[in-house]
């Protein structure tokens, strides 16, 4: 790929992508939009992003890349509950329903799905293995006790409840998950 824009240039292409993507969609959104929402020329648009899935890996990366912290609330219970508390409030978010949007795009785009799953998995899993090994070091797992089905369960809980939107990710839903799924899968022996 060619050299990207200045970074308030790229901050301002990337801001527009995601506005784009969540008013008209992966499959409607067109370069030529981009620029025009940037206030950007399509030769800087095209000069940095050859592609349209160049131009939204980025732009998804910009937005979402890198690792995060989790809360630390004390308890194995409250780190979940705070985990899923964030998970909702974004799956109910206007970037919820963008990632919503990229990821039914990416089941058709390879180059997309890869860099979803290194933004929105790889790059979490450093925080599922904190909440494990704190919950370790507490005493309130066994030592063999890893990170590797809570993370897939999550996403897969959130996921399936974003898509079929049969009831709200809420606190309900946040409780009913953690004690009756998270909870038990993780104190299970490996």
């Amino acid at each position: 790929m060619s050299p990207t824009p200045k970074p308030g240039r790229r901050d301002a292409i990337c801001e527009a992508v995601f506005e784009l993507l969540g008013e008209v969609g992966y499959d409607r959104m067109s370069m030529d939009a981009v620029a025009a929402r940037a206030r950007a020329s399509k030769a800087t648009i095209y000069r940095g992003w050859p592609t349209k899935p160049d131009l939204v890996m980025d732009a998804f990366e910009h937005r979402f890349g890198g690792s995060f912290e989790p809360q630390d609330t004390g308890s194995l219970r409250g780190d979940l509950m705070a985990l899923l508390a964030a998970a909702c409030s974004f799956a109910n978010s206007p970037d919820g329903d963008v990632m919503t949007g990229l990821m039914t795009a990416a089941t058709r785009n390879p180059e997309l799905a890869e860099t979803i799953r290194r933004c929105a998995y790889e790059a979490k899993q450093s925080a599922y293995d904190t909440i494990v090994r704190r919950a370790v070091e507490r005493g309130e797992l066994p030592h063999c006790a890893t990170a590797e089905l809570l993370h897939e369960i999550l996403h897969a809980m959130v996921l399936n409840r974003t898509m079929w939107r049969e009831a709200p990710l809420d606190e309900s839903f946040a409780t009913r998950m953690v004690d009756r799924v998270l909870l038990p899968v993780l104190r299970q022996p490996a």
